[in-house]
């Protein structure tokens, strides 16, 4: 909830009102937390007369809150979905393009042994913390899950005890992740780099048969020129560097 928070605040100060185009207001999926931090102090570095203000959430929740006239500058997704329906709505400024890679990731507490393996998911009593349906990361839990049960002597079956253990749906998947952190979940399925960022789960390998990239993408919202230069400067090397550094794969428009 606390990219809700920002946004509430942030509401009453929209980009066509502000003094100037220097401070700019990026909606960022959740995923995006960390490496965001990076990405800001870089920009800064080359452009110290702006500002960044930074509200991270599950991108479906921020695509609908773009376009209910939430004053965002640029739109970084977790799927390229949300920034082309924006574009379609004539939300936008721009077209989206490509910002980064992403694999999925099945974590367990680090101290857990309720799940060794991918096929302990299906056992009874292991609780599965999923995201809720809408956000990114479901859809690409669900592929891999899908992937996963053709891997399993009876698909089906698998795939019903997965469903039936799921025990939460969160806003995000830094949510689901944070479950499972606190031993409130036994394993979850989510981003690689949410992964890498915590040491308080550990990754269960899965088969090397799912291959699932996740695809983010960034749109220019606003019209400010400012905005137009984050965008162009998200797809250059300075900022690959860092998005790499990040455990994040590096794609091309």
């Amino acid at each position: 909830m606390a990219g809700l928070l920002i946004v509430a605040a942030i509401t009453a100060c929209s980009p066509s009102t502000q003094s100037d185009d220097s401070d700019l207001t990026i909606f960022a999926a959740a995923s995006l937390r960390d490496v965001f931090v990076d990405l800001e102090a870089a920009w800064l570095t080359t452009h110290p007369d702006t500002s960044l203000t930074l509200a991270h959430e599950a991108s479906n929740v921020l695509a609908a809150q773009i376009s209910e006239g939430a004053p965002a500058d640029v739109f970084v997704s977790a799927d390229t979905e949300r920034p082309q329906q924006l574009l379609e709505a004539h939300l936008v400024a721009a077209e989206p393009v490509p910002f980064a890679g992403n694999r999925v990731a099945l974590v367990v507490p680090t101290e857990g042994d309720r799940v060794q393996s991918p096929a302990d998911l299906a056992e009874p009593g292991v609780r599965i913390v999923a995201a809720g349906r809408g956000v990114p990361i479901t859809r690409y839990t669900d592929e891999a899950l899908a992937q996963l049960a053709l891997t399993m002597p009876d698909p089906e079956a698998f795939a019903a005890a997965v469903s039936s253990n799921i025990v939460s749906r969160e806003d995000n998947v830094r949510a689901a992740l944070a479950k499972v952190e606190l031993g409130e979940g036994d394993a979850a399925i989510v981003f690689r780099t949410d992964a890498m960022s915590s040491d308080r789960v550990r990754e269960i390998p899965l088969p090397a048969v799912i291959d699932i990239t996740a695809e983010y993408a960034v749109v220019q919202v606003s019209d400010r020129g400012t905005a137009a230069d984050l965008v162009e400067w998200l797809g250059g090397p300075e900022a690959s560097d860092v998005i790499e550094a990040a455990g994040f794969e590096v794609v091309h428009p």
